[in-house]
């Protein structure tokens, strides 16, 4: 338990890991859904109806989610200052989506190794990443699509420009033309640079410690082979040291005699 959450009481927490995977799940099936419902204009009103009510269902059970751990905190006021986000996103379903980065904190299946836990957090900033451009680019085009100059009409067309814009490409062929939408565009500029930055210094971390552990356990068990006087083939096994030279040696005589003044000199 961090110091972070001890804020939050044993039973609320004991709540949230029996529920992360679950909680986990509904939230990949409503971040699809609402995603596929605002991108596809051309869906069949059957296809319609199922992912609206796969939205609402699972908007349900985030609403009973979030108070069935208010009750159990015992503390409600206590509870909605540390989990204020979870309670902002229940109103703006923008921000719904950053929520699966706290449910994956919460899986007990990352934190029972070293390893696991750098796939988390890997991951964490990979799904952030991803998560800031989508709500950059959903925000330009709430407020691009009502122009009559806009060409930014879609969701497509707008996470095509938000990911073509923040990795600095820029064809060019969409553009926000409202004052909003281009004040988000420098928002989604600068704060891609960081992002970018962070999500590459987190992999390229990951990675590096990855090789050290692997270069330390192939040098470990040199050292264990070598000491139990099994030969390796590797490259990498540093050479047994030179066998002491045993008294009488012709070699030791020689360079010995050969190491040796001249007698009477």
């Amino acid at each position: 338990m961090t110091q972070a959450s001890t804020a939050i009481s044993p039973r609320t927490l004991v709540w949230e890991d029996r529920t992360a995977w679950p909680m986990f799940v509904l939230s990949i099936a409503f971040f699809v859904s609402w995603v596929w419902l605002l991108s596809d204009a051309a869906l069949s009103p059957g296809w319609r109806w199922a992912l609206g009510a796969t939205v609402g269902i699972t908007w349900a059970a985030f609403i009973a989610d979030y108070v069935v751990r208010v009750v159990l905190s015992g503390h409600p006021a206590r509870f909605l200052r540390e989990r204020w986000f979870e309670g902002v996103s229940l109103v703006v379903p923008y921000l719904r989506p950053f929520v699966i980065i706290a449910y994956i904190w919460r899986v007990p299946w990352f934190s029972t190794t070293a390893g696991r836990q750098r796939i988390r957090i890997v991951i964490s900033v990979s799904l952030f990443t991803f998560l800031f451009v989508f709500t950059a680019s959903a925000l330009v085009w709430l407020v691009e699509r009502g122009d009559p100059d806009a060409n930014i009409v879609s969701v497509g067309d707008a996470i095509w420009w938000g990911f073509a814009t923040v990795a600095t490409v820029g064809y060019g062929d969409y553009v926000p033309v409202t004052v909003p939408g281009r004040v988000i565009a420098v928002g989604l500029m600068m704060g891609g640079l960081v992002v970018l930055g962070a999500t590459s210094a987190t992999v390229i971390s990951a990675l590096t410690d990855q090789m050290h552990r692997a270069t330390a356990r192939r040098v470990h068990e040199h050292e264990l082979a070598h000491r139990a006087g099994v030969p390796t083939d590797s490259p990498d096994a540093a050479p047994p040291p030179p066998a002491p030279n045993e008294p009488g040696d012709a070699g030791t005589g020689a360079d010995a005699a050969g190491s040796r003044p001249p007698h009477g000199t």
